[in-house]
């Protein structure tokens, strides 16, 4: 029996680090963490803990949201911030320079977060690798600008008219389509809709030159002015005679108690339509020649798609979420996959996309600074090289969607729409501008990434690094 003393002491001892260990208040926090997928709930504790000094369990909380949002940058500043409280150098600076060497430019020096970090020659890199960033890039032009008069009438979309010559742009306010050209200027060419029958508020508008068709999603939004208590939450598609602006059909979904924002709108080159409904993330089809609407597949894992694009031989869509990235879908199986795997880049805020010749062009809006990006691909399925081809234009302030033309993109350069409440009146200290239009080049000193990219795999390879 005196044997076994020291032994069950020795048990109580070991009994007792454990259950205080599994009342540790760090690890039942990282416990509990694990737990939540809830962004707003993620960010509204990321707040608490920073503003109460938690800095370690702040860097928990900034890594689960990088985990859960690996192609936002704002997300991983904010993770280098945490390690920079916690004068972490190696790895803040390893997180800063990865958004550097992405080719964005965040005010790092006036984050007081990085006071432990910054006086450092690494930190000076750092700094004039952002501040080169921020400095403009590209050979972007203004192709033309809407009167501050018509601003206000939100104009989020812009196609083009070959034949005409012309661009059409649709009013989310009035549900008319303007047209502008270099002789004529800007004019109505169609007029608004009966807001008891629509069509509504233009929210998308994409031309099938070869069918002589304009197709409009539109909707009953609040921005559009004829939105009533009776048909506020509708949305439809409509088919109108390009070259006389005739409505041929309108067509809209069963009416329902949820509602509907048709957008995305994308037409193939054999002249199949398709769009999403933004509250559900559900794809629908209009196939060439046909008048019903039918749903292909529903992705509510992607809640805030922005546009959809296809290859040239219409075997995948692509797919950009404003939050989450850039996708690929399988026309045949249906299967979605990201287009770039392993989180290394930042691809989130993308707000439009097109396919130029086997490669992706997307407008990213919701980075510093904001950007047109060319993302080359290889057999339409692998990212094999991404630089930019127009950055910081000195008329960026908000970039909004636009149209592939040849070799050139056009895009607004200040859309209006960020003016609005969630009403769409003008914001108190606001005013209307002259809506720019950008004309930048889809291939701008696109040879001289490609050799740099060439040089670079040739030095990996030498290294045996590949």
């Amino acid at each position: 029996m005196m044997m076994k003393k020291p032994f069950t002491l020795l048990l109580l001892a070991f009994t007792a680090g454990i259950h205080a260990q599994a009342l540790d208040p760090e690890k039942i926090f990282a416990r509990d963490l694990a737990t939540i997928d809830s962004l707003p709930q993620l960010l509204e504790l990321a707040d608490k803990t920073l503003q109460e000094e938690q800095y370690s369990r702040y860097e928990l909380v900034m890594k689960k949201l990088t985990e859960l949002r690996p192609y936002d940058p704002v997300f991983r500043l904010d993770l280098a911030k945490a390690y920079a409280l916690q004068d972490k150098k190696t790895e803040a600076y390893n997180d800063l320079i990865e958004l550097q060497k992405a080719g964005l430019s965040y005010p790092v020096t006036e984050h007081s977060g990085f006071d432990l970090i910054k006086d450092t020659k690494v930190f000076e890199y750092i700094e004039d690798g952002m501040e080169q960033n921020a400095q403009a890039f590209g050979e972007g032009k203004q192709a033309f600008a809407v009167s501050h008069h018509y601003s206000g009438m939100l104009f989020e979309n812009l196609a083009w008219d070959a034949k005409a010559e012309r661009f059409l742009l649709g009013s989310v306010r009035s549900g008319a389509v303007y047209q502008y050209d270099e002789e004529s200027g800007f004019s109505e060419f169609f007029k608004a809709g009966n807001p008891a029958t629509g069509p509504w508020g233009v929210i998308d508008l994409v031309i099938d030159q070869s069918a002589d068709l304009l197709w409009l999603a539109t909707a009953t939004l609040p921005h559009y002015t004829g939105t009533t208590q009776q048909n506020f939450g509708q949305a439809m598609i409509s088919k109108i005679r390009l070259s006389t602006g005739e409505v041929l059909k309108n067509m809209s979904m069963a009416k329902s108690d949820q509602p509907k924002l048709f957008t995305a709108m994308h037409l193939t080159t054999s002249g199949d339509l398709y769009f999403i409904n933004a509250f559900d993330s559900t794809f629908f089809r209009v196939k060439n020649g046909q008048e019903t609407v039918e749903p292909v597949l529903a992705l509510p894992g992607l809640s805030n798609i922005k546009a959809i694009t296809s290859n040239a031989a219409e075997s995948v869509l692509y797919v950009s979420d404003y939050e989450l990235g850039l996708f690929v879908i399988n026309l045949e199986s249906l299967q979605v996959v990201p287009l770039i795997k392993g989180g290394k880049g930042f691809f989130a805020g993308m707000n439009d996309l097109f396919y130029d010749d086997g490669d992706l062009i997307g407008i990213q809006s919701g980075v510093q600074p904001a950007r047109l990006m060319r993302y080359v691909l290889e057999k339409d399925l692998f990212l094999k090289n991404l630089f930019p081809i127009e950055a910081s234009h000195p008329e960026f302030k908000d970039l909004g969607n636009g149209t592939l033309v040849g070799d050139h993109v056009f895009y607004a350069a200040n859309t209006q729409w960020a003016k609005t409440d969630g009403l769409g009146r003008l914001l108190p200290n606001s005013s209307w501008e002259p809506l720019v239009i950008i004309k930048s080049p889809t291939r701008y000193r696109m040879e001289e990434h490609m050799l740099q990219q060439q040089k670079m795999e040739e030095i990996k390879r030498k290294r045996g690094l590949k």
